[in-house]
């Protein structure tokens, strides 16, 4: 057999093999897109995109428990949410950020549970699953906040008020009882002590004065609307 012969032959022999893989395995152009632009959470309209199934689970189950809060308030989101898991945040989100919505791109971020777990501890607690499921709640949170603020420029003491009510009420009640007690406080005693300093000092403790400021009788729901509507923590 002349070489030229035997090389066609054994090309022709490599083509029939590949196609026979491409048969038994095709590469579906709807698995590709699928892949990039996330996958529908059960029983909801939030897409996540997320390549460990755990960390899809967390941040479908955190994002409905943020919807579902809102929800019993009267509340919807306007639109369609998207989460997408990272490894790393955007640069917009800020460097000591482990999630972040941004409003220009409608889209939620947040750090694969990899990755959050480098930040050791969070509302001062190890880091765990249950910790991971409530930073999706927090940042979907701040999606279906913004489609339901009736100003146009929210303080950020009042963006970050909204945002962390579901992110402890969505808690099981080991977990919440556990940041309370690691971040100690009475609540916030009136409005005017709900400021945008403390947010940017000790945003942790914000959150928990701020869950505590609602559960009190005289705040709850009634509040919450008015700082929706732009009638309380405007300043």
């Amino acid at each position: 057999m002349k070489p030229s012969t035997h090389l066609a032959r054994v090309l022709e022999s490599g083509f029939l093999l590949l196609s026979v893989l491409v048969l038994l395995c095709p590469v579906r152009a709807s698995d590709a897109q699928s892949s990039a632009s996330g996958v529908v959470c059960p029983d909801s309209d939030v897409r996540v995109i997320a390549a460990d199934a755990r960390d899809f689970h967390d941040a479908c189950t955190g994002a409905k428990a943020a919807i579902g809060f809102f929800v019993a308030q009267g509340l919807q989101p306007t639109e369609s949410l998207v989460l997408e898991v990272t490894p790393e945040l955007p640069i917009e989100c800020g460097p000591t950020a482990v999630g972040c919505y941004l409003e220009q791109r409608k889209r939620v971020f947040m750090l694969s549970y990899t990755d959050f777990q480098t930040r050791d501890t969070w509302f001062n607690l190890p880091i765990d699953r249950d910790l991971y499921r409530s930073v999706a709640v927090h940042e979907a949170a701040h999606a279906v906040a913004t489609s339901n603020f009736t100003i146009p420029r929210p303080t950020i003491q009042a963006i970050e008020y909204v945002a962390y009510l579901p992110t402890f009420a969505t808690m099981n009640t080991s977990l919440s009882a556990r940041a309370l007690r690691a971040l100690p406080g009475k609540g916030f005693a009136s409005e005017d002590r709900i400021t945008a300093i403390f947010y940017l000092f000790d945003p942790m403790r914000f959150g928990a004065e701020s869950y505590r400021h609602y559960m009190k009788p005289e705040n709850g729901q009634t509040f919450l609307q008015s700082v929706l509507a732009g009638r309380a923590l405007t300043e």
